[in-house]
């Protein structure tokens, strides 16, 4: 690796860190919201994540609802690392779900 692909993307890295920080910052939402979030993404968003798209897998219906719930799982898989976000999507697969039976 030369010399200038290392600065190259030592650059790049520096630049979304940077943008990340501007978005949060923006987004008026609380270093310890977002810290928050960070960590229990870490330890609690692959079981969530397993637990949702288990439930709304496209397979699973009839076609009259597969759309629905193929977009419910690419939302899902979207945030597949986001715990808030997975969190207000599951009330959308509990919704989904009542309108189901």
């Amino acid at each position: 690796m030369s010399i200038f692909s290392f600065v190259k993307e030592f650059l790049l890295e520096r630049r979304k860190k940077s943008e990340l920080r501007k978005k949060i910052l923006s987004e008026k939402i609380s270093y310890a919201d977002t810290a928050e979030n960070i960590s229990k993404s870490i330890s609690h968003s692959d079981k969530l994540y397993k637990e949702l798209i288990t439930k709304v897998h496209p397979d699973l219906f009839e076609e009259d609802i597969k759309t629905h719930a193929t977009e419910l799982s690419s939302k899902i898989t979207k945030n597949k690392k986001n715990y808030n976000e997975l969190l207000k999507l599951k009330i959308e697969v509990e919704d989904f779900l009542q309108i189901k039976k």
